[in-house]
Order: structure tokens, then sequence, then C-alpha cells
């Protein structure tokens, strides 16, 4: 059964930081996701200029497709690129990875790049130009494009463009595949709290958070009673509570995963991937535990590296951890 992912096709630059200065100087908070606009962009990227950097085509849906992609279930896109080398770049790499990219092309606007600010401890703060990436023409969320999906997968970025969020799990459920939403970060749960809550409670049958924005979307005070609160309102929820692993719940099922021993270098991506490996045992008809699992492996080895595109070396040790858990086999605590 196939995924379908709707968010914002963007370039992720990653810039190592030495400390948090230049988020203080900034005025932004660690962990953090921040919209700038273009002139903001081009101040900050004089700013890094000649701090390390790389690029890597991002996004939190087309991270999570990709993941989902290389695992071996079969995977769309749907966002928008500008007509520009950056833009062409993105499609390419989606090909690459055996994505199916359903992207829609502006003639006038740039494409989208995400900066990720990435402090010594693997933290990223995340400081987002959309350009063409929030230029979503809903009439590319045709139930064509659905049908036969299994799950539609939503990035929270997208609440602040609610014609096309709402139309992509319109869209999905009129054709029967379940809506998954990632809730993005806490800044923009803040934001779009009252949105998120109708949202949530219109559409939404899988939820993905981690315990900041579990918080921010509840008000409770510890994760435990954040995933009640929302188990209460959705079928599948999960709780990703960093280093001490993920709470899981299902109607009356509790599950909490540990973690893979890993050395983080950057989280980016690492919650995305943790769907991709959740989502790929959920469309395989696996346990709520052998997800759980499967998406805890993926997001432990993905901080090893910087960036959320995985080399081949990241997904051949993957492999063999997927393979035992899809057996039957407990690999994480």
């Amino acid at each position: 059964m196939a995924i379908i992912g709707v968010g914002n096709a963007l370039t992720d630059i990653l810039v190592r930081i030495p400390d948090e200065s230049i988020l203080n100087e900034l005025g932004v908070e660690r962990g953090g996701m921040y919209l700038i606009d273009r002139q903001q962009h081009h101040r900050l990227m004089d700013r890094i200029g000649r701090l390390p950097q790389s690029l890597a085509a991002g996004g939190s849906a087309a991270n999570m497709v990709a993941g989902a992609a290389r695992l071996g279930t079969t995977a769309a896109f749907v966002g928008r690129i500008g007509r520009d080398s950056v833009g062409e770049a993105f499609r390419q790499c989606q090909q690459k990875k055996g994505i199916e990219p359903l992207l829609g092309l502006s003639e006038t606007t740039p494409s989208g790049k995400c900066i990720s600010l990435i402090l010594p401890d693997g933290e990223r703060t995340l400081l987002t130009y959309l350009g063409a990436a929030s230029e979503i023409d809903t009439r590319h969320l045709t139930a064509e494009r659905f049908a036969g999906r299994k799950v539609c997968f939503v990035e929270g970025y997208l609440l602040n463009s609610p014609d096309v969020i709402e139309a992509a799990m319109q869209t999905a459920r009129s054709v029967g595949a379940e809506v998954a939403l990632d809730a993005a970060s806490f800044t923009v749960i803040r934001e779009f709290r009252a949105y998120a809550d109708r949202l949530i409670d219109r559409y939404v049958d899988l939820l993905f958070a981690n315990e900041e924005e579990a918080a921010a979307l509840t008000g409770a005070g510890t994760p435990e009673a954040a995933l009640e609160a929302l188990a209460s309102r959705c079928g599948t929820v999960v709780v990703k509570i960093g280093p001490r692993g993920s709470l899981l719940a299902r109607g009356s099922e509790r599950c909490r995963i540990g973690t893979v021993d890993a050395r983080p270098v950057d989280k980016t991506g690492a919650g995305d991937l943790y769907a991709a490996g959740f989502l790929h045992g959920y469309v395989g008809g696996l346990s709520l535990r052998q997800c759980g699992e499967m998406g805890a492996v993926v997001s432990s080895k993905s901080i090893e590296v910087v960036g959320a595109d995985l080399p081949d070396e990241v997904w051949e040790a993957v492999r063999p951890l997927v393979d035992r858990i899809e057996a039957g086999e407990r690999v994480v605590g």
C-alpha cells in the first residue's frame, strides 16, 4: 500500500554553528521553526556565509516519503517548486529516491529553502523561506492522485496554508485514505493551536508530535498526560520524547519504545524519519510496537549524520534491523 505526502518542497541549507550566540542575535529559540521573508533570507545568508554548510533536498513531508521509499514503501509527494536550478535539483533528487514527484511549477517565485542552524549537541533551529513551496495549488490535490493510497501524510508546517491543508485532508478522506498529521514545531502549534485542534478533531487518524509539540497542543504537564489527552481524539498517537524514546497509543493499547544507541550529530529530520519507519510498518500491517520500533531504528540512525538525506551506508545499517522487526523480533527496548 502506498503513502502520499503533502508539504513544503524545500532545499535544506545545513549550517554548523559553534554556540547559541547567532540564535540570540536573531531572537529565536533553540529547536524552533521560524518563517522568514526574502529580505530576511538574504541577510541571514550573508551572516552565515563563512560557516560550514551543505545542501540537501528537504521539507518535513518530503523527508518522510523519502525515508518510506528507501524502506520499500511506494511513495508520492505533492508540493511546488520554482523554475530554477534549486527546484530542478529537488525534482531529480525525489526521482532518484524512487518517489513519484507531483510538483507544481511557479514561473515567478524562487524555490523554497530551509536554513537549519545546527548546534554542537545536534539540536537544530529552522529558519524557512518558503518561496514557491507556499504556493501549492489545491487543483493538484485531486481524488485521482490520492486514490489507492493507504495514508496521506500532511506536515503541520502547512497550518499557515488553511486552504491547502484542509483540502488535502478532505481529499484523502474522500478516497478512503487515513490522514496522518505531523505537529511540525511547538512554535507553529502555538500560533495555530485553534486551527490545529479543529483539524485533529475532524480529520486526523494518526498524529505525530514531540513532547514540546504535544504540550503546546494539550497544555499537559507531562508527555504521558499529553498522550492520553490526544489519544481520546485520534486513532493512533505518537509522542516522541527524545533520547528516552517514544510513547504510543492506539485505542486502549499503550507502548513505550526506547531508542537505539547513537552518537547525535544533527537532529534535522529525525522526527520525519521516525514517521517514515512507523508508517512503513503501519501500511504493512505490523503491530503498534513493531511500527514504533521501526520509527525508533530509523530516527536513531539518522541523527548520526548531518541532514535528513541519509547516505547508503546508513540505510544498509538500518535494513537488517528492519528485517528483524518484521520477523517479529524485538530490537528496541
